[in-house]
């Protein structure tokens, strides 16, 4: 059974306290992995108590001077400006005070996920994943990823739940292998025989599903798979992601379909899995160069 939507009601609800200035939320479009908002927080001072959820806060704007302390740790203090991290884990609880205005993106990454990550990565316990608090640091990947979502919260990928998934399984990966307590994780062998037999499974299951809501969680069930461990095995055997894949494969019949009915283009769209017209516009334009409907007048 997949996980519910990831609410605000599961966060330590920073976007509902008064005067914060909401401009980006997931809250309605039914993400399942993470829980992402971007907003601008009015002077802030709270005590925030363990949820279980690993989250990280990415500056987008306006440099603010901010103080955290982690229960059984030293006070951190600096001045925090565009590009710099946060990141806090799930099991800490903490303080936080600013006087500033800063306009930030704050994501929640979905316990369950990160341990997958973790236990696929390691070995063991998943539930014994453990992430270094960082405070006001660069990382270019995070911030690729960070980049990634607040593009996602903006277009309409917003709509694509496998894009998000993908994206929250990249995110505690990275979490796991760079900012965990562990260092190297241990190899996997993921192009064995049994993995390629299992990933031609998987293209089956696409084909026969390519109209539906596909999942990364329930293309992963499909041939007995951990999630982290399909997307591995994926892209090692064909060069892209699930996603890509998905996506490269409902292009592919969105376009057979233009040339070879007279179904509307709302019709099209939800007939290869897109959403929405303009979910299916979205991605047609940057795929093929044009929109659907220059796309059929051309055929």
């Amino acid at each position: 059974m997949q996980d519910p939507t990831f609410t605000a009601k599961q966060t330590h609800g920073r976007v509902y306290r008064p005067g914060n200035e909401l401009l980006l939320h997931s809250q309605d479009i039914g993400w399942k992995s993470l829980h992402a908002a971007v907003f601008r927080e009015a002077p802030f001072r709270a005590r925030e108590v363990a949820i279980g959820h690993p989250s990280l806060i990415y500056h987008v704007a306006n440099p603010t001077e901010v103080s955290r302390k982690i229960a059984g740790q030293r006070l951190e203090r600096t001045t925090i400006g565009p590009r710099r991290f946060c990141l806090t884990p799930g099991e800490a609880n903490t303080q936080w005070q600013h006087a500033g205005n800063p306009e930030i993106l704050q994501v929640y990454l979905r316990k369950s996920t990160f341990e997958a990550a973790f236990r696929e990565m390691y070995g063991g316990d998943g539930a014994s994943a453990e992430i270094v608090p960082r405070f006001a640091i660069l990382d270019p990947l995070l911030e690729q990823l960070a980049i990634a979502i607040l593009a996602a919260l903006r277009d309409q990928t917003s709509e694509d739940a496998l894009y998000i998934e993908t994206m929250a399984q990249m995110i505690a990966v990275h979490l796991a292998r760079a900012h965990s307590a562990k260092s190297r994780p241990q190899r996997v062998t993921s192009s064995d025989g049994l993995s390629r037999q299992r990933i031609r499974r998987v293209l089956e299951y696409i084909e026969a599903h390519i109209g539906d809501d596909l999942s990364l969680e329930a293309m992963a069930a499909e041939v007995e798979l951990s999630p982290f461990y399909l997307s591995r095995v994926f892209k090692a055997e064909l060069g892209q992601s699930p996603h890509q894949y998905v996506l490269s494969r409902r292009v592919e019949l969105a376009k057979a379909l233009l040339r070879n009915s007279d179904q509307t283009i709302a019709e099209v769209a939800f007939a290869a899995g897109f959403s929405s017209q303009s979910h299916l516009s979205n991605w047609f334009t940057r795929t093929v160069g044009v929109s659907p409907a220059v796309y059929r007048r051309q055929s």
